[in-house]
């Protein structure tokens, strides 16, 4: 496969930090999708992923969150934001950059945090979504152990939020350095299953287009919880799909390196959209 290095552009996150953007574009009449990564995964990490996107002529902007891979300054205890921000501040950035590249409506496509950020984005603009290993953590949708779990994460990292004043992620292996208000809007969520205290309105359901790619034996978005978070569109498409025999690793993530079964499953579903 060869090769396709991003044309780039630039915009200012809350006048604070400024957040490179890259734009892959091989065929200006195709889709083209806003890639939102997975909590402190660098975009460079879906470098496979992309790349065979490109090979089926789907174009990609993409950008990593501040603080975030490359992206200066890193979050602290001074640099900090959170899922309001991005909604507002982040995204749209994206979008606008998606819009000079090709004359379709841009497609969001998140990955696990990507997948809430495209989701509450879409219930306030009309924006197709395209969610992968994601889903609502709130505790009712989560088994016993499943819920045992998460409240054992929030625990641990509001008491480390406390103490540095972020989430040193990387020492529990939960993200790397994540801003203090995102994951206290994370926290939050877990027991109250919706989004208001991030949005600020009651959330309503969208009737755009939506798929849900849930991914077998992935205990961080099992099916009940992608389905909580699927229910915010009016009539979403959610399909499963078993890696387990090729993808090694937690399926959570895993897939990203064996990304061939997704491309295909996210394909079909953007050219059915155009019949």
């Amino acid at each position: 496969m060869n090769i396709l290095a991003p044309l780039t552009t630039a915009f200012h996150f809350k006048q604070l930090a400024e957040i490179p953007v890259q734009l892959y574009s091989t065929y200006p009449d195709g889709a083209v999708v806003i890639l939102l990564p997975a909590l402190g995964v660098p975009v460079a990490k879906y470098d496979l992923f992309i790349q065979q996107l490109l090979s089926v002529n789907i174009q990609v902007i993409t950008a990593d969150y501040p603080g975030c891979g490359q992206n200066r300054p890193e979050v602290s205890r001074t640099f900090d934001y959170g899922y309001a921000d991005l909604l507002n501040f982040f995204i749209p950035e994206l979008y606008k950059a998606a819009c000079s590249v090709s004359s379709r409506p841009p497609v969001l496509l998140g990955h696990s945090l990507g997948g809430h950020l495209a989701t509450l984005y879409a219930q306030q603009h009309a924006v197709q979504v395209i969610g992968i290993a994601t889903g609502n953590i709130g505790l009712k949708y989560w088994d016993l152990k499943g819920k045992f779990n998460i409240l054992k994460a929030a625990a641990a990292i509001n008491t480390m939020i406390l103490k540095d004043g972020y989430l040193a992620g990387y020492k529990i292996g939960f993200g790397y350095k994540e801003a203090r208000t995102l994951m206290r809007d994370w926290s939050r969520t877990i027991f109250t299953a919706g989004y208001q205290h991030i949005t600020g309105t009651i959330n309503t359901l969208s009737p755009e287009q939506a798929l849900f790619i849930h991914l077998n034996q992935d205990d961080f978005a099992p099916l009940s919880s992608m389905l909580g978070l699927s229910r915010y569109f009016q009539n979403p498409q959610v399909i499963s799909l078993d890696l387990s025999r090729t993808v090694k690793g937690h399926q959570h993530s895993a897939w990203i390196k064996q990304p061939a079964e997704v491309v295909r499953t996210v394909q079909t579903w953007l050219n059915q959209l155009q019949k």
